[in-house]
This record gives structure tokens, C-alpha cells and sequence, in this order.
């Protein structure tokens, strides 16, 4: 049985790959599977690549090429990762106009 969105962001170390994901790709700059796999204070390669796949299940992130390289993959949030985020945005939005 594949994860589900909320099962992936339960899981800490899922959404700290998610969010570093996310900072590449609004920084025009999405990372690779071997870059995700670099993030040893996360843990080791093989617990990185096992959560990718989680993300990837939940349908969180997308692996794409770019190009005509064929080789290497590039991690990608789909309409249900960038709407996780937009939903977080909404949220702070909405407790600090309460605190203002």
C-alpha cells in the first residue's frame, strides 16, 4: 500500500527532504537524486533514498530529466507538493495577522 500525503508528513526526516526540495525548486534550482542522497545530517544514503521513495509514493515530488541527459534524475515538486507548501503559507499568514 502506497503512503498517503498526510502518512509522508508525518514522517520529520520526509518533510526536511520535502522543504529542501522546495527551496531548490524556488531557487530555480532543482536538485538531483544524488543531491537529496548528500544530506547526511538526515540521515544515511540508504534512509534518504528509502524516504525519497516514500515522497515519491505520496506523490509529493516528481523525478524528471532535463534535457537530452538521460542519467541523471532531478527531484521535482508535483501540484500536491507545491499545494502542501501553499496551504503552510496560508497558515502563517493567517497566525500572524493574528498577532499583528
Amino acid at each position: 500500500m502506497e503512503p498517503s500525503t498526510d502518512e509522508a508528513l508525518q514522517d520529520s526526516t520526509c518533510k526536511q527532504i520535502l522543504e529542501e526540495i522546495a527551496i531548490g525548486v524556488s531557487n530555480d534550482k532543482l536538485l538531483t537524486v544524488s543531491d537529496v542522497m548528500s544530506f547526511k545530517q538526515l540521515g544515511s544514503p540508504a534512509t534518504l533514498h528509502r524516504k525519497l521513495d516514500v515522497l515519491l509514493n505520496a506523490k509529493l515530488v516528481e523525478s524528471i530529466f532535463q534535457g537530452n541527459n538521460r542519467r541523471t534524475k532531478y527531484i521535482n515538486l508535483t501540484s500536491s507538493g507545491q499545494a502542501y507548501f501553499e496551504r503552510l503559507s496560508s497558515a502563517i499568514e493567517s497566525v500572524q495577522s493574528i498577532h499583528q
